[in-house]
């Protein structure tokens, strides 16, 4: 695909399905995806948190999500969490990974 065609055409989806459902099998396949976005050094210092609970999700929706319909009417609410300080846990991964880069 060019990346032209993957940029353009994307969009805000504000409405959704509120009885659609992911089966087991989409869910690993988005995270799947999700994972391989790149990360410096390969740190990955990402974590996702799948949040079904409604009464978990009318609460997210209320105190965080400025009560907007989209963080309870999607069929899956997934949380997107990092560490941003991974790169100073992991010395020994980014400073072999700093000197192959610079060889």
């Amino acid at each position: 695909m060019d990346t032209f065609d993957a940029i353009y055409p994307r969009r805000a989806i504000k409405h959704f399905d509120s009885t659609h459902r992911f089966t087991p099998a989409e869910e690993t396949k988005l995270l799947e995806a999700a994972i391989q976005a790149p990360a410096r050094f390969n740190i990955q210092n990402w974590r996702f948190v799948i949040v079904r609970d409604p009464a978990l999700l009318r609460e997210i929706r209320t105190e965080y999500g400025n009560d907007r319909a989209p963080m309870t009417d999607a069929s899956l609410l997934i949380i997107m969490t990092a560490d941003v300080k991974a790169w100073q846990k992991d010395q020994g991964g980014v400073a072999q990974a700093r000197s192959v880069a610079l060889k």
